[in-house]
């Protein structure tokens, strides 16, 4: 038996092919046998208010294909563009990340692409972080006046 096995906890929701699906009282599997199946786990979603940095960007624009809110043939050359400009970011800590990501893409994986864009997340708030951290070591102490 092939196919994608979804763990879910008890009242977990997912969205399979456009459809919310709500599991009962108690922790479940299910296995989704169709490989062109579109599933989301809303526990994995973001809200449209969470959108706020380049690489959540590109996690919320797959999100909404994986959904059918946007159609891949329109939204994919976009998306490209913004993953482009990523790359030169993500390069120097792990130079795979990027072209793995064009790949699922364009083998129309959505929910591994979006498994790997968590990752991208968690790094780039990693990046925020220190950036923030060495700006504020950077700015000068001002005197106290007494």
């Amino acid at each position: 038996m092939s196919g994608l096995i979804l763990k879910l906890a008890a009242g977990e929701k997912v969205v399979i092919n456009g459809a919310l699906l709500e599991n009962g009282d108690k922790p479940s599997s299910l296995r989704i046998a169709d490989a062109n199946a579109r599933v989301l786990r809303c526990r994995d979603a973001l809200r449209p208010d969470e959108v706020d940095t380049p690489v959540k960007q590109v996690y919320y624009a797959i999100q909404l294909l994986i959904t059918g809110d946007l159609e891949e043939d329109r939204v994919l050359p976009a998306l490209f563009r913004e993953i482009d400009s990523l790359e030169d970011v993500f390069r120097g800590i792990d130079p795979q990340a990027i072209p793995q990501l064009r790949q699922m893409l364009r083998r129309g994986n959505h929910y591994s692409a979006l498994c790997h864009m968590r990752n991208l997340v968690e790094l780039e708030a990693e990046l925020f972080r220190h950036a923030h951290l060495k700006s504020t070591m950077a700015e000068p102490q001002q005197a106290k006046v007494a």
